[in-house]
């Protein structure tokens, strides 16, 4: 893994959650007056996020292995998580890793936006996609301690098999979409738990 020092500056620079979700609400006030049909679906795609987002803060409750996992992991370290407001897997995602971050003042959470971002996403490809989220480990030594992403082995696997079975697009979507509503967060912690007690 051979990040420039340029790319690890922008990893330990990216944007703040606040600014994240700043710019993110900003983005969903706008007019869609003008907007092609694709950028109108991504802009639908980013409300609803928002919304499933805060489903995620109303009923999630840290589990006691999750925060011993969080306050066991090395140390400083960056949190680098690449993502973009349209990604359902990051809305119920990003909110556990937020949590986590606040545990500790070694901890820092950066965002970056795939797209302004894609030189670094290439290191952490995806069966050779460029898929989001990515959730990384950068230690103070510039090492990469841990990468998870873009989302649980259970609802890839499901999502493998309607796509192997040539099931349309919306079904793949929407099968995401209620995976995740029926608390889909809590196999996203389980397998974070693992992520960080692994590297122990």
């Amino acid at each position: 893994m051979n990040l420039t020092s340029s790319q690890l500056q922008r990893i330990r620079h990216g944007l703040t959650f606040e600014a994240y979700m700043s710019q993110w609400l900003a983005k969903n006030v706008l007019s869609m007056k003008g907007l092609d049909k694709i950028a109108r679906r991504y802009r639908f795609y980013s409300k609803y996020n928002s919304e499933r987002q805060q489903r995620v803060d109303q009923l999630w409750s840290m589990s006691d292995a999750f925060r011993s996992a969080v306050m066991s992991a090395p140390g400083p370290a960056t949190w680098l998580f690449i993502t973009d407001d349209w990604c359902v897997d990051s809305a119920y995602s990003l909110p556990l890793i937020r949590d986590a971050v606040a545990l500790r003042e070694d901890l820092h959470l950066s965002i970056l936006l795939k797209d302004d971002h894609l030189d670094i996403l290439d290191h952490f490809l995806s069966s050779g996609a460029r898929s989001i989220p990515k959730f990384i480990g950068v230690g103070e030594n510039d090492e990469i301690q841990f990468v998870w992403g873009p989302q649980p082995d259970a609802i890839r696997l499901i999502r493998k098999e309607l796509i192997d079975s040539q099931a349309p697009g919306s079904e793949v979507s929407g099968t995401t979409v209620d995976w995740y509503a029926d608390e889909g967060w809590l196999e996203v912690e389980r397998e974070l738990v693992h992520v960080l007690t692994s590297q122990l």
